[in-house]
């Protein structure tokens, strides 16, 4: 197993983040593609981004497999992916999550596969998954040493060999607001924006230059994959100059980020996290 630095606590739109310019594409490569493989959670956050527990279905009635189709038609179409990030609602209750991991990574379309998890189910990571993942992400709402440990040492009994990164934000962004954005700032915005840049979404055979677009069912802003789309047309949807019809409502738009994290409307996150911790001492394999 693999520690990585840990990611930097600012919220993703922290006036103290260095801007950046949203280049979607290094190299020909799509940084990142995110797929939300279902749209349940295990907590419920005030505030969530995903719109838990209203968070709409990420795929039709085909299920997960019009996930599958999307993606073997990017590869088609020539679009190469750095990394495929499992998201949800909190992915690891998704049933098959191990049938579709394999699936994408059989695929070939993208370098690495990373799970995104809040760690409060360890039991929907059995030996198998963890055994072609290449990395995992913990959004850790927890933040005790206990709680890390716990994970971290039960990763290395199970001998996981990719990446362990534990993410902690001082805050949330506003990503379900509607507010008015001027022409000229949401412009601006667009140029650097990091949603653009890192949570590029796949749902319901679509596109979406970010999450936010794709959670508010907003699928004419999207761009449809079928048999029929070409490398130029992601590009293009990807690259645009224009920002979407969205974002001139979007509350991250020279605003701070204030959600506090993780605060529950109804449930214990100290008695999930103490369950969790038990699973995993219980089930580390040293």
């Amino acid at each position: 197993m693999k520690q990585q630095q840990k990611t930097n606590s600012l919220a993703n739109n922290s006036s103290s983040r260095t801007r950046k310019l949203a280049n979607v594409f290094s190299e020909g490569v799509i940084r990142e593609l995110e797929i939300s493989v279902n749209s349940q959670c295990n907590l419920n956050c005030i505030g969530c981004g995903f719109n838990v527990p209203n968070q709409l279905p990420p795929y039709s009635k085909l299920g997960i497999d019009e996930h599958i189709e999307a993606l073997l038609n990017l590869k088609r179409c020539g679009v190469k992916i750095n990394k495929i990030i499992i998201a949800g609602g909190e992915a690891t209750l998704f049933k098959d999550l191990y049938t579709t991991v394999r699936k994408i990574k059989d695929i070939g379309v993208s370098r690495e596969v990373e799970l995104v998890t809040n760690g409060l189910y360890p039991k929907g990571l059995p030996p198998q998954l963890l055994s072609i993942l290449d990395s995992i992400v913990i959004s850790d709402y927890i933040k005790t040493n206990t709680f890390e440990s716990a994970w971290t040492e039960f990763l290395q009994g199970h001998n996981f060999k990719g990446n362990i990164d534990f993410r902690r934000k001082d805050a949330w962004d506003d990503l379900l607001s509607e507010v008015y954005n001027s022409r000229e700032e949401t412009e601006h915005h667009w140029q650097t924006c990091f949603y653009r840049k890192f949570d590029v979404s796949l749902e319901r055979s679509r596109i979406f230059s970010c999450s936010r677009i794709a959670k508010k069912g907003l699928d004419d802003q999207g761009l449809l994959v079928n048999e029929k789309t070409s490398l130029k047309q992601v590009i293009n949807y990807l690259s645009d100059k224009n920002p979407k019809d969205a974002c001139y409502s979007c509350a991250t738009i020279n605003r701070e980020s204030s959600i506090k994290v993780a605060v529950q409307s109804s449930g214990n996150l100290e008695r999930i996290a103490d369950r969790s911790i038990q699973y995993l001492k219980e089930n580390n394999n040293k």
